[in-house]
């Protein structure tokens, strides 16, 4: 897996470098120029200016293609180093995951997708990566089940977050929270089993904004349980209460890479907050950035969706940039909204690997 997070790394950038490429950047950024000039220049819509300088910051953080002028306001890039052809590296590395086995190939997949899609998505088709992140794009469902659930790296978020209710002994009623795809409950199920512990859960409700996934896992989890499972509606952006999750009816709310995308974090953690038993856990596995300005790899695909990119309700002091936290940003906001015992859980063991930083479970009690 380190190796696999490596690779995925190196691919990133190189797919950023065949992006630069093909939009003519070299050209266009001899003089220093802003992400919003950029997105007037190629007619992309409003919002892409975002997109378009998580990935100029990439490049001039991770190569030697983008100078980053952060002197001006807003921040400018010029080119500095003209980048070589990528896609001879890029086929070197499309094969080294192939030989690595256990489906690591489906970590490439997304942002290949996001890489074929980059103009489509950001100026003819703008609502494309939104359906498709929602389940109402027809013919994409295989992409995003392989990439929430069969792709290794993002499979260790489910894998994580199961651990942590295992290890910290939570039982009781549960609430997951953006289900998604299942990746959650299906760890969450495979972990009590091997334990012989499925009669913790009380009671299971899953829950996500797109009815077709709620239906799809259902479907796949049929029999499979012999605890009671509650399939239910649930926009995390809305009141808890007005959705028929009452105060003090759950004892953990759970979440596999799901508690990022709320518009405003702390109103959220506050209706988790008042859902929550005293005593009650929140258990989010979680991807974190570095620094705030850190673009992970999947965002070359995820930033292509205009409500991964606007939606967040920004903070200098907790939430300075769209959707991911850093581990600071996530203690702060979990204070703010009331919970004790904040606590952010690394799954993967010491190490200085930068790669191996971002998995995390963020653990928080109401008093």
């Amino acid at each position: 897996m380190i190796r696999a997070a490596a690779l995925m790394e190196r691919a990133c950038d190189l797919y950023l470098i065949d992006l630069f490429r093909r939009l003519g950047l070299s050209e266009l950024l001899q003089e220093p120029r802003t992400a919003d000039e950029l997105v007037r220049e190629f007619g992309f819509v409003k919002s892409a200016d975002i997109t378009l300088q998580a990935m100029l910051w990439r490049l001039g953080t991770n190569t030697k293609a983008v100078k980053i002028l952060e002197s001006q306001s807003p921040v400018q890039f010029q080119i500095r180093v003209e980048p070589p052809d990528p896609l001879p590296n890029l086929d070197e590395i499309r094969t080294e995951l192939c030989e690595l086995g256990n489906h690591y190939e489906a970590s490439l997949e997304f942002i290949d997708f996001g890489s074929q899609q980059f103009v489509t998505a950001l100026k003819d088709e703008p609502e494309l990566f939104d359906r498709l992140l929602s389940g109402q794009k027809t013919g994409y469902d295989k992409l995003w089940y392989r990439a929430t659930n069969e792709d290794p790296l993002q499979d260790l978020h489910g894998k994580m977050g199961a651990t942590a209710i295992v290890e910290l002994g939570l039982k009781g009623d549960l609430l997951e929270i953006g289900g998604g795809t299942g990746n959650g409950l299906r760890h969450l199920l495979d972990k009590l089993s091997q334990k012989n512990q499925l009669e913790r859960i009380k009671s299971y409700t899953f829950t996500d904004i797109s009815l077709r996934f709620i239906m799809d896992t259902k479907h796949r989890t049929d029999g499979f349980t012999n605890f009671r499972i509650n399939w239910q509606f649930l926009d995390i952006n809305k009141p808890f209460d007005d959705q028929k999750i009452q105060e003090d009816s759950v004892d953990m709310i759970y979440g596999v890479n799901a508690a990022h995308v709320v518009k405003d974090i702390v109103e959220f953690l506050g209706q988790c907050k008042r859902s929550l038993r005293p005593g009650g856990r929140i258990v989010f596995a979680e991807r974190v950035r570095a620094h705030p300005m850190e673009m992970a790899p999947r965002e070359l695909a995820l930033n292509l969706s205009i409500y991964h990119r606007t939606a967040a309700k920004l903070h200098p002091e907790y939430r300075p940039t769209h959707c991911y936290l850093t581990p600071e940003n996530w203690l702060k906001v979990l204070g703010l909204a009331g919970f004790q015992d904040g606590m952010i859980l690394d799954g993967c063991g010491p190490s200085d690997d930068p790669v191996l930083r971002y998995p995390v479970v963020v653990v928080a009690r109401k008093a």
